[in-house]
């Protein structure tokens, strides 16, 4: 009887194990992997690049009024770094990386997104 009880604990923690394997693999895939970055100005797309082949460069974009927001693109993550708006929570929101993710400027109207394929795993999957 000992040597059952041995034997399911084993291939429960095996199971186990290679659950949390496919669950690690599943959300820690290469950044910009099949994902394209998309930037709005004024609700009108400005550029849209595969994040994949974005070079690491800085765009400034500026409106009418002199307003401006710096989207930096590197190491296959996008952010924005620097804006004139009051409350730079557009700055704050840091670097993107995976689908979905998204940084908004309402004062300076302008919005970052990534988009791609999901992989369906995130945080609240069960």
């Amino acid at each position: 009887m000992q040597n059952l009880n041995r034997y399911l604990t084993a291939a429960l923690l095996t199971l186990a194990l290679i659950s949390f394997g496919f669950l690690y693999l599943a959300q820690h895939r290469p950044a910009g992997e099949g994902l394209t970055i998309e930037i709005h100005k004024n609700g009108q797309l400005y550029r849209q690049m595969p994040l994949s082949e974005a070079a690491d460069e800085e765009i400034k974009i500026t409106d009418s009024e002199g307003h401006y927001n710096v989207v930096e693109i590197k190491d296959g993550q996008v952010r924005v770094k620097e804006a004139d708006c009051p409350n730079q929570i557009c700055v704050k929101t840091g670097w993107l990386s995976k689908t979905g993710q998204i940084s908004f400027c309402a004062p300076n109207k302008l919005k970052v997104i990534i988009k791609g394929e999901s992989n369906g795993v995130d945080a609240t999957s069960y």
